[in-house]
């Protein structure tokens, strides 16, 4: 598979046709359900222009001006886990521009390649500012997700139903290969995935990981200097 350079103008073209006409987040502490161009126009500039910066690590560090994932768009939905249920909360969904630009470019092209697969998953990402997003924010709790950079993403079920897979028998595993390759060849540093999973990839950067047997962890690189647009 080719190696995808992505654009500003690429990422907001894979951005109209992800988001469709589902809610759009934009500006912090809004979150609607509801679609307008207005409101898409709005988004579609926060990307561009938020100037989102990933302070220190992931493990370690703080998001400044990140944009908010919306609930829901045309090929993704998005998933709560400590609650199992969707949407995800507003908190839970926030995370630089350029992670958001990337992520929902490879989604768009995943679905156009597989037109009758299920909308793809998008769980856990950081809170408004970065910062812990440990046990005492829900679930297993995470080491990272701290910066902006990480995203869960759900294995495609072969149910095509819309929830994480309680067990690997439900994942799809050749719809979730493509979509590991897909990020792979999108230019993430790692993708985690569960030991039990049999998804594979470069050992540099697809490598197993406890806990992931029911969504993937993506996680891409910083900016020169800590930006990541």
């Amino acid at each position: 598979m080719r190696r995808l350079r992505l654009s500003a103008s690429l990422c907001v073209c894979a951005l109209a046709v992800a988001l469709g006409v589902r809610g759009l987040g934009t500006a912090p502490a809004q979150d609607s359900g509801t679609a307008s161009s207005t409101g898409f126009e709005q988004f579609e500039q926060s990307l561009l222009d938020a100037g989102s910066v990933s302070l220190g690590t992931p493990q370690r560090g703080a998001l400044v001006r990140g944009v908010q994932l919306p609930p829901e768009g045309t090929d993704f939905f998005t998933w709560d886990f400590p609650l199992k249920q969707a949407p995800n909360r507003p908190w839970r969904r926030w995370a630089a521009g350029r992670t958001l630009a990337i992520v929902l470019a490879v989604i768009t092209e995943y679905r156009a390649a597989h037109p009758g697969g299920p909308r793809v998953g998008i769980a856990d990402l950081s809170r408004p500012h970065g910062g812990d997003f440990g046990k005492r924010f829900g679930g297993l709790g995470h080491a990272s997700h701290q910066n902006g950079i990480d995203v869960d993403v759900l294995y495609p079920r072969l149910d095509l139903r819309e929830l994480a897979p309680s067990r690997v028998a439900q994942i799809d595993r050749p719809l979730a290969q493509d979509l590991v390759d897909r990020f792979v060849a999108a230019g993430a540093e790692f993708v985690f995935v569960g030991p039990r999973t049999k998804l594979t990839g470069p050992k540099k950067i697809v490598q197993r990981l406890v806990f992931h047997d029911d969504h993937m962890h993506v996680r891409f690189f910083a900016r020169r200097g800590g930006r990541t647009g």
